[in-house]
């Protein structure tokens, strides 16, 4: 994987100085400053390659991207089915009604997923947002965890969509944020907030570490 992270920032880098050449302007129909960014690739290989290697070049691309997109499709789908729905609701328990289940959250959250990506126009801003909601989300509790030898669920949860959705939110709000932070900040604050609030006020969740180990008590 690290050869192909630098083959993509070099090819990247390329394709940025031949626009900078004026390699594209009879293709792209807009100067290097106005080009769009995701563009830069495909017309590199367009210039630089004749029109078999091209296809080939380019059919790994878009087989790397649908393969990463199925396997996200895929831990979501099951990651909502075991541990949210499962919990709350009752699920088939036979491996025929589970996988139906399975089959029909897989289609509902890729045509969520379609709805999002045609309401962006940067691929490259939905994978910072959904970066953003992670971070802001995740690292709160992970640490909580880690390092305060305790679990709470509800606090866990409650961070985690605290987190995430003040980010988003400030993230795409009119004005400046204090002091010019990154909304992240205030992500992390609130999921903070949130999670010391809930473990204080409902500790029945809480569950202790052993030996750096998960108490099976």
């Amino acid at each position: 994987w690290p050869l192909m992270a630098f083959l993509g920032v070099t090819l990247g880098l390329l394709a940025r100085v031949a626009a900078d050449q004026g390699m594209f302007e009879g293709l792209a129909g807009a100067s290097a400053a106005e080009l769009d960014p995701e563009l830069g690739l495909p017309l590199l290989l367009r210039t630089i390659l004749p029109a078999g290697l091209m296809g080939l070049m380019l059919s790994v691309y878009f087989s790397a991207i649908l393969s990463t997109a199925d396997s996200c499709l895929m831990a979501a789908s099951g990651n909502l089915l075991t541990d949210i729905l499962a919990r709350v609701t009752r699920v088939p328990q036979g491996t025929k009604g589970m996988l139906r289940l399975s089959q029909w959250l897989t289609l509902a959250l890729g045509a969520v997923a379609i709805l999002i990506a045609a309401m962006m126009e940067n691929v490259l801003d939905l994978m910072l947002s959904s970066y953003a909601f992670m971070v802001s989300g995740l690292l709160v509790p992970l640490v909580a965890a880690v390092f305060g030898g305790r679990r709470n669920a509800r606090a866990a949860i409650g961070a985690m969509l605290g987190g995430g959705f003040t980010t988003i939110a400030l993230g795409e709000a009119p004005f400046a944020l204090p002091y010019g932070l990154d909304a992240n900040v205030f992500g992390i604050a609130m999921a903070a907030i949130i999670f010391l609030s809930i473990d204080r006020l409902m500790p029945v969740g809480g569950t202790p570490l052993v030996n750096g180990g998960i108490s099976t008590s």
